[in-house]
């Protein structure tokens, strides 16, 4: 899957790579999660009586699809072979996500300069991106409610008027 993924996005720039990798986020999610997994994804314990915590299994699937997603990424990105420093908000979102420890540092200390503000714009138009930042995220984290917000906010964009 990472070479399948490599051949798609080895010519493209970082907008069009981010909407590849987007693409697939989204439909792992969906096959990996179904809809009670990804209810239980989005929503999180604050939107859940604290006697009632997400099932075992849906635990489980949110912690293999942030596992993969992120394994994938950093696969590609390795693969890519490509320089660590970052110029630009898709390049910056992406190096987050993956597991390479070089292009996360990368990532941060563009987003020092830059600000969160430039990432959560990425983040509104990649809905997947942020499915993966939320199943990665504990509960309770600025990075959760960045994500999820982002997420609705990609969602609503999407819905025809």
């Amino acid at each position: 899957m990472t070479l399948d993924l490599l051949r798609q996005v080895e010519f493209l720039g970082w907008p069009d790579r981010a909407e590849t990798f987007d693409t697939y986020f989204v439909r792992q999610a969906e096959g990996m999660l179904r809809p009670q997994g990804l209810t239980d994804l989005v929503n999180g314990t604050c939107q859940r009586q604290a006697a009632e915590p997400p099932a075992a299994e849906s635990r489980d699937a949110i912690a293999r699809f942030a596992l993969w997603s992120r394994s994938l990424v950093t696969g590609v990105l390795l693969e890519l072979d490509e320089g660590v420093e970052v110029s630009e908000p898709d390049q910056a979102l992406t190096y987050i996500l993956g597991r390479d420890f070089l292009r996360a540092r990368a990532a941060a200390r563009w987003t020092a300069q830059h600000g969160l503000a430039s990432i959560g714009g990425s983040l509104e138009r990649l809905p997947g991106y942020a499915l993966v930042l939320l199943a990665s995220s504990p509960n309770d984290t600025a990075e959760r409610f960045l994500a999820r917000d982002a997420f609705w906010t990609a969602v609503m964009r999407s819905q025809p008027r």
